[in-house]
């Protein structure tokens, strides 16, 4: 059976000879492996649609075990946040996040959506790190753990006493659920703020907000940690890119 979809190229591998083993989030399929046969050769067409974080439309056959890519047309390369290293390594481990936390063939079309959008925005606007920490928000609720940031996610409190956040429980919890836990992390003032506008708002929004450096730097430690104790994988590029950053501060 042939089948086309528009497909986000995640990373690839060698494979044999002259073939790579390609993993790609497309539009209509999931995340799937698949086959580019001859795509070492001078010659082959594919090459540059397989590049990772490419978007392309790629026509696939299906096989037993892996289906072949067969024809692909490069849909954007990107090629703006190619040229900087900064932007570069931040689209990679968005394709990282995306290859360590989605199941094979499940469709996600929302999410494929919005990692468009913020490839598309990077590219054209240069990295906006409140953006890449909605994207690590909206990709754990896309998932299924979408954080109670309003009450206390054990006994339903609400008020201003909210002050930590539970990993296990994935919420938030009041000074008298909190007392004892010891997997709990300090979320209070500008870092809780911004996560609530982070998941009712949209990136539109988010484009005109204006947060601190500590705020950004607590945002971060937070979405790295919930993300690495609900997926139970570690992000190898995050260590990546805080080495480069302290080489070029």
């Amino acid at each position: 059976m042939y089948y086309q979809s528009r497909s986000l190229i995640i990373k690839s591998m060698d494979y044999r000879e002259s073939d790579k083993l390609v993993t790609v989030f497309s539009e209509k399929e999931g995340k799937l492996k698949a086959i580019a046969r001859g795509i070492k050769k001078p010659g082959s067409s594919l090459r540059v649609c397989i590049q990772p974080f490419c978007h392309s439309l790629l026509f696939f056959h299906s096989g037993r075990e892996l289906d072949l890519i067969t024809q692909g047309r490069l849909l954007d390369f990107y090629g703006d946040s190619r040229e900087d290293i900064k932007r570069t390594l931040h689209c990679v481990y968005i394709m990282e996040l995306l290859d360590k936390s989605l199941m094979d063939r499940v469709a996600m079309p929302r999410l494929y959506s919005l990692t468009l959008s913020i490839l598309q925005h990077i590219n054209d606007n240069g990295l906006n790190f409140l953006v890449l920490r909605y994207y690590e928000l909206q990709l754990l609720v896309q998932l299924g753990y979408r954080p109670v940031l309003d009450k206390c996610v054990n006994c339903g409190h609400r008020g201003n006493g909210l002050r930590n956040f539970s990993l296990a429980a994935g919420g938030m919890l009041c000074p008298d659920c909190a007392a004892g836990n010891q997997n709990c992390i300090a979320l209070y003032g500008e870092v809780l703020g911004l996560l609530r506008l982070m998941a009712s708002g949209n990136l539109n929004t988010l484009q005109r907000v204006r947060a601190s450096d500590v705020a950004l730097e607590k945002l971060e430690f937070f979405l790295e940690r919930y993300l690495e104790y609900h997926l139970e994988r570690r992000f190898n590029l995050k260590n990546t890119i805080r080495i480069l950053k302290k080489t070029l501060s």
